[in-house]
Formats: C-alpha cells, structure tokens, sequence
C-alpha cells in the first residue's frame, strides 16, 4: 500500500502514527505529496487534492484519515475504535484540526486579505473544543485509541501553528493526554519539521 502524506499535515499525522503503531511499516509506503504542488500520483488517488491519500493494493484510494485509520487497524486486526462515544471525541477532535488548520490557512493569506471575523471566529472554536475536551479527557477509557490519537494530534498541531493559543492553561487532563502521546516513538518519528 502507498500513503500519500505531507510532513506538516496533522491529518495524515494522524495515518503515519497508526502505521507505526500498528505494525504496518512493512506494508505501507509513505510518499511525499505536498498539495499544492498538485503531484499527479495524489490527484489519481484523490481527485480533491488532499492527504493523506491510501492507495491499496487493488489500486483503488481511499481518503479522509478517519477512513484511511479504520482501514489501517482493520488491516492489522486491531480495531482502534469500539464505541460510539470514541467515535464521538475521536470527531471533536478532528473538528479541532479542522478549526485550527483553517486558521492557518486565514494566516499565511496576504495581510490585506487577513478576516479578523474569520480568525476570530476560529480561535473561538479552537477555545470552545478545548475547553469541551478537557471536560471527557480524563474520561477516555484508553488514551491509546483513535480518540485520543487524535486530539493529541491536534494539540501538538496548535502547538507547531498556533503556539500563542495557550492551550496548556487550565487544562491539565489534555496535557496529560498529550504527554502521553509526546514520549511515544511513532508520535515524535512523525513530528513535523520545525522549520516548516
């Protein structure tokens, strides 16, 4: 199988931990496609221009990393998530991402363009997630699942792109989540570049 990734997307983050995690180094191939450089092996594989993109062996392509991290567990025989309320944080905490990459998009805009509604409207989100997290983080019946992969994805994401959010304040159960997720070898393997 072939991934399609970019080294600063949490999304396909998210695809290169479990590959780790899971045991799947030998059967996956991790491909370098930036999206906006429109490689034509990631437009076959997803015609939407997006990563992470799975190419199995048939040829076909899966998309989403929610998909893509079903797929890869059930792949491994290791199903990652068994319940309504994983799949319940496990999407809160993908809106989180997608809250926090959209800011990102706003900011490396040209500043004329900049939307102070936008942004705002986003950090707000950002806030309201967090603070909703920290309420069932310590609730996670295992910090090693899809959920919280997940939202440990995310906040390192807000660390890497959004470091003046201060996410960390008042809210010790998602940094014990997240230092959780920090000392694993798949989740520093997949770091993003710092100087990107």
């Amino acid at each position: 199988m072939k991934l399609l990734v970019s080294d600063t997307s949490p999304y396909a983050r998210k695809c290169r931990i479990l590959v780790r995690e899971l045991g799947l180094g030998d059967r996956v191939e991790e491909v370098d496609a930036h999206p906006f450089q429109d490689s034509v092996d990631l437009l076959e594989a997803n015609p939407l221009g997006r990563v992470p993109a799975l190419v199995m062996e048939d040829g076909r392509a899966l998309t989403e990393s929610l998909l893509i991290g079903t797929y890869l567990a059930a792949q491994a025989g290791q199903p990652w998530v068994e319940d309504w309320d994983e799949w319940r944080l496990q999407t809160l905490g993908s809106g989180l991402i997608d809250l926090a990459v959209a800011r990102r998009v706003e900011m490396v805009r040209d500043e004329a363009l900049y939307s102070d509604y936008w942004i705002g409207r986003r950090e707000r989100g950002i806030a309201r997630a967090l603070d909703q997290l920290e309420l069932e983080a310590a609730g996670l019946a295992e910090p090693l699942g899809f959920a919280g992969l997940t939202i440990a994805v995310a906040l390192d994401y807000l660390d890497f792109r959004y470091p003046e959010g201060n996410w960390r304040d008042g809210r010790p159960h998602l940094v014990a989540l997240h230092g959780f997720w920090s000392q694993r070898d798949s989740f520093v393997a997949t770091s993003p570049p710092a100087d990107a």
